[in-house]
């Protein structure tokens, strides 16, 4: 059968697709992290339901995909599946294809549009950078991207210093951060500090976070200059 990996919004449980909410109606299993899983309560009783935890990831995956061999299996996942969510999508696919299971996937809307409009940004406009994946980060690229004239959308890392650590990058240029934090949710809130502020007042963040990073004309040619 079918493992349909469905982007179901960034927070707002009305900003799914049409088809999304058809494919999880439709599936007898449903998984997915706990708290993505919720938002949807309302389309999964009577089904199977598998939320995932960090802990036992690997052995819930392996129980969804032996039920995905015989059954349409809805995995719900936060925004769009495209959007730095690259890690588990190899991960999914290479399950898929060592159980021999179809995998499908649903797009979605992605909390990177609704940031967009906060910042009057368009997307063509801009680098999307994700931060929000395992193993060692390279906060160095950082100073190389803005050096290309585009300003950044930067997903932290999900701890509550990972502002903290991308305002350091940029602490001798100073510049103006927009924070955006749990993006259309009910208390969605959109901050503005700058990089000092950030990091003399040590200001946490919760882990659905978006940095706006101006670009290299914005914040001044002259300070990034002076580097190295």
């Amino acid at each position: 059968m079918t493992l349909y990996v469905i982007g179901v919004g960034p927070g707002d449980p009305e900003l799914i697709t049409l088809k999304g909410i058809e494919k999880i109606k439709n599936a007898e299993v449903v998984t997915g992290w706990g708290s993505v899983i919720e938002r949807f309560s309302k389309y999964t009783e009577g089904k199977k339901v598998i939320p995932l935890n960090y802990k036992e990831e690997s052995k819930l995956l392996g129980e969804v995909m032996n039920l995905a061999k015989d059954k349409e299996v809805a995995f719900l996942n936060h925004g769009d599946p495209a959007v730095s969510d690259y890690q588990l999508l190899d991960k999914l696919k290479k399950l898929a294809k060592e159980y021999g299971v179809s995998l499908e996937i649903i797009p979605g809307v992605s909390s990177i549009i609704r940031a967009l409009q906060i910042v009057e940004r368009d997307l063509t406009q801009v680098i999307v950078v994700t931060l929000h994946v395992r193993g060692e980060i390279n906060y160095s690229k950082l100073k190389d991207l803005i050096k290309t004239g585009r300003d950044l959308l930067i997903i932290p890392e999900p701890y509550p210093d990972g502002v903290k650590r991308i305002a350091l990058q940029f602490e001798k240029e100073d510049p103006t951060l927009t924070i955006m934090e749990k993006l259309t949710y009910p208390d969605e809130k959109v901050w503005k500090f700058k990089c000092s502020e950030i990091i003399k007042g040590d200001i946490k963040f919760g882990d659905l976070t978006i940095v706006y990073v101006p670009s290299v004309t914005e914040m001044g040619v002259k300070g990034m200059k002076g580097d190295g």
